[in-house]
């Protein structure tokens, strides 16, 4: 065998250059003849998309903080660099001055996409690398566990927006605010909220679960709306393929991919809730939701205990002026029904919020074990089993329909004839029907 150069393969392949000698070229491709090898990426370069990354997150992070908690690059001047506070005046042309600066040593290509990755982060991670590390995994349980999470947001984020923010907008009473009135409010909402969520976590435990039933509602949709759009015209309903013009082929064919495609993907996504629902997930949701309440009463005990304070000192024996940090400490070791010396609340307020955060944790103990032994695992199976197969059924009641309208004897009979037809998706679903096999 005699080696070639990149330029003779090329024209041998398209039949413009020939030479007397034979050439073999074994196991050749004309797609993947002459493939430039793909570039690595050196160390530089995981410098580059290491620091990118930082950079957004710390762009976003300060974000969040300046708009719904303090003034965090103030804080900062004023603690660490106070004779430079003049800076904070002139922040935003020294943030242009620098932005062109390192423009004249780059190229508009990588200033652009740098901006473009940083502003847009949360949508990058959102619709980018989420899916992206979904799909590297080749997992659908994990696919479904993210995307019933999704859905589970959407379904209470008014709710949630809500809570939210009438619990930041409390933090940053407690943290700014000198007046009583407003302290004592704040205090009040952050327990408050706490217990709601208590209590909406209790409820969901006997509650059957909404997030599963998106699926049978969407599928139920199309299915409806399917029966009008696919069924054949009833001039063509009863002739034989054969006889067809080319148009009603075409028309016949998309027909009845459509409906197809339809069936297979009901049964997949009903076996893939099979597999989900066999696969553990459940238990780490109770697990994460569980950890969730957690630091919420800690963190939220902690703001409770320290707006207290700050309205009265005196509620507290304390060896050293405590601050939240302190705080934040003292209520995980009470969370655990633990004491510690740096504070030890002396009179009867400070001493009840002290009995309400071990009551909490009895509370939690409690919905932990609802959530994994009883009431809430025994209904979300029998939910999960319900939808699963309701799925079923809507992929069965389209076979039906298929059988009826377009007189074939089975799926099997269905996808034979898309692919006579070379109808585009008859591969894809080849590829859903195989993964139903395993």
């Amino acid at each position: 065998m005699r080696s070639i150069s990149c330029y003779r393969a090329k024209m041998l392949y398209r039949g413009l250059y020939m030479e007397d000698s034979t050439i073999e070229i074994l196991g050749t491709s004309k797609e993947n003849i002459c493939k430039e090898p793909k570039k690595k990426i050196g160390p530089l370069g995981y410098f580059v998309i290491i620091v990118k990354e930082i950079l957004a997150i710390l762009f976003w992070v300060y974000v969040f903080i300046k708009l719904f908690v303090f003034d965090i690059d103030v804080f900062l001047v004023d603690n660490f660099l106070p004779e430079y506070a003049w800076f904070l005046k002139y922040k935003f042309f020294i943030l242009i001055g620098i932005i062109a600066l390192i423009w004249l040593f780059t190229k508009n290509k990588t200033i652009l996409s740098w901006a473009f990755y940083v502003f847009f982060y949360p949508i990058i991670i959102l619709f980018w690398k989420i899916p992206f590390f979904i799909f590297k995994q080749k997992s659908w349980v994990l696919a479904f566990a993210i995307t019933n999470s999704i859905i589970s947001f959407l379904r209470s984020m008014k709710y949630s927006f809500i809570i939210s923010a009438l619990y930041l907008v409390s933090l940053a009473v407690i943290f700014n605010s000198s007046l009583k009135i407003f302290l004592w409010s704040a205090t009040v909402m952050i327990f408050g909220i706490v217990l709601v969520t208590y209590i909406y976590r209790l409820i969901l435990i006997f509650k059957p679960v909404g997030e599963f039933h998106v699926y049978i509602t969407i599928l139920s949709k199309f299915k409806e709306s399917g029966y009008s759009t696919l069924a054949l015209d009833s001039s063509i309903r009863n002739l034989p393929v054969e006889s067809l013009e080319q148009k009603q082929i075409e028309k016949w064919t998309t027909n009845l991919q459509t409906s197809v495609l339809f069936n297979r993907i009901c049964l997949f996504v009903a076996k893939k809730l099979r597999d989900y629902q066999n696969s553990g997930f459940n238990f780490l949701y109770y697990v994460l939701t569980i950890l969730m309440l957690i630091v919420l009463t800690v963190f939220s005990f902690a703001a409770i205990n320290y707006g207290i304070f700050r309205i009265n000192n005196t509620l507290f024996s304390y060896p050293v002026t405590p601050n939240f940090f302190t705080f934040f400490y003292y209520s995980f070791n009470n969370l655990l029904f633990n004491s510690i010396q740096e504070i030890v609340p002396v009179l009867p307020i400070s001493q009840t919020v002290s009995m309400m955060e071990s009551m909490f944790a009895l509370f939690l103990v409690a919905i932990f074990v609802s959530l994994l032994f009883s009431v809430r695992s025994q209904r979300h199976t029998d939910e999960l089993n319900k939808i699963i197969k309701g799925i079923e059924r809507q992929g069965e009641d389209m076979e039906s329909f298929i059988k009826e309208e377009y007189k074939i004897n089975s799926i099997n009979d269905a996808m034979v004839e898309l692919e006579k037809m070379k109808a585009g998706l008859i591969k894809f679903i080849y590829k859903i029907t195989e993964s139903l096999r395993y």
